[in-house]
């Protein structure tokens, strides 16, 4: 018995030590919707997709489009000194030394297309459609980094649950090992039987450490997806809920109306039928309207003018029209329409993959919740198998092997029961994830579900 207590007081004693000590000795509780909304705001992936789906937005003018006027102001100062010799109709002759001359002007220019086949206008569309397809990004991005903080907030339960679990086998076994020493000492028990408790104790011993070492690596995988201090002390207090409840059909409509992937693949559509509309829109003519407003002054020491200023406006009107180009044209047209062709097949595979994931994860999440009920149910007829043997081991009707595999049922079953309702929750986020509920978008602020807060 000493050596069990000193194994059991070793194991405290290590995970006491300094060197395994967390920093900071007041933990820091979280919740998984509070982990979410850490992630929001620290996650570095999102805040970079979000900036990036920024520029697009401001991308997406009626000006980068060419759909407003250019307007250009420009000037220009220029002197010069030169020996000038003039020769007159009348016969007199001028030469001047060091002659001067300085012209001085300045202009304001203005340039607008008026008719390009509407290609500014589908130029314009395109700008808007890739700002939205930048915000699906945004939203595919986010929905992912939370996905990965769920599972690691998930595996974190599993090892903090694995350590009840390990505690309530060593309780179990130290019950064993107590009985079979007395059996011993009453001289109607083994040595063979005490040892063989003895190990056992000490196997459930070196499981419950390992569950306490992979509960620690566990909330350090949290805190880095969290963009926090790897070494922060934390605990996860949250329990296993399974709330999904919708049936199939909802599930499935609204996920042809708000997955990510699908909205992104119909995006993608539009931003195929506008190119092959701009490379259309190349077979017109270009007209465009032109006009400026210039001043000029000039001042000349040699010729028959020695100074002279202008204003005034000017306009007119400019036409280009390819009319060919070795049918270039022609090519990026056809390759438009085989873009267009892709997209529409990209978009029928999207939502066949999207019909079978959301069929796929809906029958994993209630098989799972169905068997969580079923193994909830042979655990209590385990835990009374255990106390039955208890009671026959006392008696010696049974062996200690026997009693031990009465042990090791409850375990055994506790950890699938652990591992269902892991499996089940990870389906029911990925079936919010499928259905375009894992976040809420309110005026630009990005919410978790309000199933999992």
């Amino acid at each position: 018995m000493n050596k069990i207590i000193y194994l059991l007081v070793s194991i405290f004693v290590w995970f006491s030590t300094p060197a395994f000590a967390q920093q900071d000795n007041t933990p820091e509780t979280f919740t998984l919707f509070e982990a979410l909304e850490i992630a929001l705001q620290n996650n570095h992936d999102i805040v970079i997709s979000r900036n990036e789906e920024e520029i697009n937005s401001n991308n997406a003018t009626v000006g980068n489009a060419g759909l407003l006027p250019n307007v250009t102001l420009s000037g220009s100062l220029n002197n010069s000194v030169e020996n000038t010799r003039n020769e007159f109709n009348d016969g007199n002759v001028q030469d001047v030394e060091n002659a001067g001359s300085s012209i001085q002007s300045i202009s304001i220019n203005a340039n607008y297309t008026l008719f390009d086949g509407f290609g500014n206008y589908y130029r314009f569309r395109s700008l808007q459609n890739l700002s939205e397809q930048s915000g699906v990004l945004t939203r595919l991005q986010i929905e992912s980094t939370l996905f990965q903080v769920i599972q690691f907030y998930l595996v974190a339960i599993t090892s903090r649950e694995s350590i009840r679990i390990n505690q309530e086998a060593i309780e179990r076994s130290m019950d064993r090992y107590d009985r079979a020493k007395k059996q011993n000492e009453l001289g109607i028990g083994t040595s063979i039987d005490l040892l063989n408790a003895q190990v056992d104790l000490n196997s459930d011993s070196v499981a419950y450490l390992q569950s306490v070492t992979d509960y620690r690596v566990a909330k350090r995988d949290l805190l880095i997806s969290l963009g926090m201090d790897p070494a922060k002390n934390i605990e996860i207090t949250e329990q296993l809920d399974l709330s999904f409840n919708a049936d199939l059909g909802p599930v499935l409509e609204h996920s042809f109306q708000q997955n990510s992937s699908y909205v992104l693949a119909q995006l993608g559509l539009n931003s195929s039928s506008y190119n092959l509309k701009q490379e259309r829109a190349r077979r017109f003519p270009v007209i465009g309207a032109t006009g400026s407003y210039g001043i000029s002054n000039s001042e000349f020491d040699a010729g028959q003018i020695t100074a002279q200023e202008v204003d005034g406006f000017s306009f007119g009107l400019t036409l280009s029209w390819n009319l060919f180009n070795g049918r270039q044209q022609e090519t990026r047209i056809q390759n438009a329409l085989i873009s267009l062709k892709n997209s529409e097949e990209e978009l029928n595979r999207t939502k066949l993959s999207l019909d079978r994931d959301v069929r796929n994860t809906y029958d994993e999440y209630t098989t799972n919740v169905f068997l969580v009920e079923k193994e909830l149910v042979n655990l209590e007829t385990a835990n009374l198998n255990y106390k039955r043997s208890q009671e026959l081991f006392q008696l010696g009707q049974i062996t200690n092997a026997e009693l031990r595999n009465a042990q090791l049922n409850i375990s055994r079953i506790e950890e699938r029961i652990l591992n269902l309702r892991i499996q089940a929750k990870i389906s029911e986020v990925e079936l919010y994830q499928l259905s375009g509920k894992l976040i809420e978008m309110d005026d630009g602020k990005i919410n978790v579900a309000p199933e999992l807060r």
